[in-house]
């Protein structure tokens, strides 16, 4: 088993980890590498990963990258941590061709779900242009299995063990080494690197501590996009050492099947964050793009691609360098603020609905269904009421600027306590039909009548009115 040195892995629990001191005096003591945690979960991420991995590179160690994962045998959970990983690796400056590690801590699941969502995540790493790496503790050998990680991904696998427990300790006792797989790269074997309460490990492969010169030439990423009013607007990056003589950029949007749906050309924005990040990338600092599209019918509920592209053409054509990215708009959010009973035998609803799918509906509906008879027993024509709040908590979904409604039913002692629910809807029918798009809120039990405290007057102007006594000794009265 050859030993390639020892590795030091830091999270934000480590934020003397930014400094070159940190690494010169592992380096002293025979570190070749570190490992920088860069996410966990679908949110976390480390305000410090930055700062390490540049560190780590300027002491001239190897530098690598892991993600804390939190998804258990969920495969499709473990793509969208996967996602998160990528992006911090690149935002972060860990350059492609480095070691990105899955950590798999959590003592639950059964093997062959966590080992189907390990290998999904690992895929996705492999796919990014980073080396998949999966680690985990021996003692769970159990929860997963790491021959089908390696046999499906290329995986090796750094394993966990502490015969020390939490003693400081640099060389380890490698009389306890758990060879529990034939693929083992690296040992973690202290949580207590040279009395340093920081985890160590020796690297038997050469995965953590080879330096190999990755130059990263070309980088490029969606930002994310909004709607404002009737306007799609797309923004990001793209940098690329294929960019020179191409001084026309533009920003395409097609349709899967790669009909296009929009074309402008834009100018270079500064992106001092991506100068910083990804120095090696020519023309980074200046790579930033923004434009916005009409929103069209044509492009509701699809998945579309957005293009980035410089070209040497004046209409975009000719002798191109793209990144792509994907959008889907096919989203939809609501809420209901409040719902009440009021004096007047009213049932009140307020809230709001918007969808990607809403455009070309500009007539609006809550309808107060029966859940139990499966029937709709009153429809309210509302006006669009302008949601300032919305808009700026879902920029990215249509009409949300404008999703406020409000809409009153009359209201009974036949429904209360009846299992109600309400749909808000968008249609291009001035009857509420047509061609529509619904949203269905929680079912709820229909609301007790509004009940005077028996010592308020309420007094108003009714055509009809009926007195009946409840069980309790209050009177019903319904009011027309």
């Amino acid at each position: 088993m050859a030993n390639y040195g020892y590795v030091l892995d830091v999270s934000a629990f480590q934020p003397n980890a930014c400094y070159y001191n940190f690494w010169n005096s592992a380096k002293a003591l025979g570190v070749r590498g570190g490992i920088v945690k860069l996410s966990e979960g679908t949110g976390w991420t480390n305000g410090y990963g930055a700062g390490q991995i540049a560190a780590i590179k300027g002491t001239g160690l190897k530098v690598s990258g892991y993600h804390f994962s939190r998804f258990r045998g969920n495969s499709y959970q473990a793509v969208s941590e996967a996602n998160l990983a990528i992006l911090c690796a690149q935002r972060m400056g860990l350059p492609k061709g480095s070691p990105l590690v899955l950590d798999y801590e959590e003592r639950l699941g059964y093997s062959a779900a966590n080992t189907q969502a390990a290998i999904a995540f690992l895929k996705c790493v492999k796919a990014a242009g980073y080396v998949p790496v999966f680690y985990s503790y021996s003692g769970m050998k159990n929860l997963w299995d790491c021959d089908a990680i390696f046999n499906a991904t290329g995986a090796m696998t750094w394993i966990a063990a502490y015969p020390l427990g939490s003693a400081p300790a640099t060389a380890p006792l490698m009389s306890y080494f758990p060879g529990i797989s034939n693929h083992i790269c690296a040992w973690q074997h202290t949580d207590n690197f040279a009395g340093w309460h920081v985890d160590g490990s020796i690297d038997l492969t050469g995965v953590f501590t080879t330096m190999v010169e990755v130059k990263k030439n070309e980088g490029g990423n969606l930002d994310g996009f909004s709607f404002n009013g009737n306007k799609l607007t797309v923004s990001g990056w793209f940098a690329s050492d294929k960019a020179k003589g191409k001084d026309n950029h533009f920003v395409i949007i097609t349709d899967e099947q790669g009909h296009e749906l929009g074309r402008q050309k834009v100018d270079l924005s500064a992106r001092p964050d991506v100068a910083k990040a990804l120095p090696d990338i020519p023309g980074g600092g200046q790579s930033g793009f923004s434009a916005s599209f009409d929103y069209t019918t044509a492009m509701s509920g699809k998945k579309l691609r957005v293009y980035f592209r410089y070209t040497d053409d004046l209409a975009g054509n000719g002798n191109a360098t793209d990144f792509t990215s994907v959008i889907a708009l096919d989203k939809s959010a609501a809420y209901i603020d409040g719902k009440s009973v009021t004096t007047n035998g009213k049932f009140v609803v307020n809230g709001w609905f918007a969808s990607d799918l809403a455009i070309g509906k500009k007539y609006r509906y809550l309808i107060l269904y029966d859940v139990a008879n499966k029937k709709e027993l009153q429809r309210v024509k509302v006006d669009s009421i302008k949601r300032d709040d919305v808009a700026k908590a879902n920029a990215n979904v249509y009409g949300a600027g404008q999703a406020g409604f409000s809409a009153a039913f009359d209201y009974n002692a036949n429904l209360v306590g009846r299992k109600l629910q309400i749909i808000a809807r968008y249609s291009d029918d001035a009857g509420g039909e047509g061609k529509y798009v619904d949203y269905w809120f929680d079912p709820f039990a229909g609301p007790t009548m509004f009940t005077l405290d028996g010592k308020t007057e309420q007094t108003f102007v009714a055509h009809d009115i009926s007195v009946s006594r409840q069980q309790d000794g209050t009177l019903l009265v319904n009011a027309k």
